[in-house]
């Protein structure tokens, strides 16, 4: 399987690798493109899956002006997230077949403050401050804000494979999918 991943940054592709042993996809290359997700650098709520339709809507045409060959386009956007009182960090992951079918993943959240989730949304960083905590650079493309929030224990590699594994599954599964749809249109509100 060809994949053509919507970054250049090493976390994201190790997420990818992370999601495809999980689910025992040996038989793979990822080539990794630089593209605009444009949307903030601190996406928040819908923008989040904004930016990784974004990214792979780019893709598409980098493939094509490139004639690069593919068998799945995979754009992924982490953010932050409110649902009412409460905030979150997520990730949504986008993946595009060759044939143009979408399918949508989004990870777990993890939990995190309303001063965390203002300090974002004033256009700050998270990994800055964890950063600065630590005494170290990079923490954007190491561990991550799951990473220090879980001690560890939650990388950011890890949390972004969560929404690939979900979008892979569905992609997987379409049949079962398809399978669902037309039971529950079959039995007229049943």
């Amino acid at each position: 399987m060809d994949i053509v991943l919507g970054s250049k940054n090493g976390s994201k592709k190790r997420s990818i690798e992370i999601a495809l042993a999980e689910l025992g996809i040996t038989d793979y290359t990822i080539s990794c493109i630089d593209v605009p997700s444009r949307v903030s650098s601190k996406p928040i709520n819908e923008e989040i899956l904004l930016g990784a339709q974004n990214r792979n809507i780019a893709l598409i045409n980098y493939c094509q002006k490139q004639q690069i060959d593919y068998d799945l386009l995979i754009s992924i956007e982490g953010g932050y997230e409110q649902i009412e009182d409460k905030y979150f960090v997520i990730t949504y992951a986008d993946l595009l077949t060759k044939d143009g079918q979408r399918f949508t993943g989004k990870s777990q959240g993890m939990q995190i403050s309303k001063k965390m989730f203002e300090w974002v949304q004033n256009g700050k960083s998270l990994n800055k401050v964890i950063e600065s905590i630590i005494g170290t650079n990079g923490n954007k493309t190491k561990s991550g804000i799951t990473g220090y929030l879980s001690n560890g224990r939650y990388s950011r590699d890890e949390f972004d494979a969560d929404a690939i594994i979900m979008a892979l599954t569905s992609m997987k599964n379409n049949e079962l999918y398809l399978k669902l749809d037309g039971e529950c249109g079959s039995r007229n509100g049943k």
